[in-house]
């Protein structure tokens, strides 16, 4: 393959990688692959080439999404700010709102029972866990989490709120806002999650 080949093939893989996470995220993960290869502007054998099985394109966009969440928390981590943990967990909880489709189906995928999660989903979470603890020790340290709470436990209640918030992003905000206010020491100030 010429440089040039591999450039192309490049390019046509991330377009068909945006293109089913823009599908998927609109019409569901059982839309029609040959709508996410219209989309992207290539033809069906090319994304068959790119993606033999349903499995394996859902797998590339949830990862392509955890990317992001890692990148955002890096970001964050530079930064500087002692409460960038606090929005970054606003981000988390829309992330889960935003992606339940595409977990949900990439379990289906994988042909596992409901309470099961694919490994490669507990690898992404694990790697998330790593990217953004710097996150949580400097928003203990400033005194915004109480001293005795957990990492573990902090993204285990953010999960349990992406869960239970559904589509609404309103009771996502609001079920953070609950949780922080729990964790935070009893002197804390009030410092609410979301987008800075």
């Amino acid at each position: 393959m010429t440089p040039t080949e591999r450039k192309d093939a490049t390019y046509n893989r991330q377009r068909l990688v945006e293109a089913a996470g823009e599908v998927f995220r609109r019409d569901g993960t059982d839309a029609a692959l040959d709508e996410i290869a219209r989309t992207a502007g290539v033809a069906n054998a090319t994304l068959y080439r790119h993606f033999p099985t349903r499995e394996r394109l859902l797998t590339a966009v949830y990862a392509q999404s955890i990317d992001a969440m890692c990148s955002d928390a890096l970001e964050r981590i530079e930064s500087g700010a002692d409460d960038a943990l606090l929005v970054w967990l606003g981000g988390v909880v829309e992330h889960m709102q935003a992606n339940r489709g595409l977990r949900e189906g990439l379990a289906g995928a994988h042909a596992l029972e409901p309470d099961h999660t694919p490994v490669e989903i507990r690898e992404w979470h694990d790697r998330i866990a790593a990217t953004a603890e710097p996150l949580f020790t400097r928003a203990q340290r400033s005194g915004l989490i109480k001293s005795d709470a957990r990492w573990t436990d902090v993204l285990a209640l953010t999960a349990a709120v992406g869960h239970a918030a559904g589509s609404d992003h309103a009771a996502g905000r609001r079920l953070l806002d609950i949780v922080l206010d729990g964790l935070r020491p009893a002197h804390g100030t009030t410092r609410r999650a979301g987008p800075p």
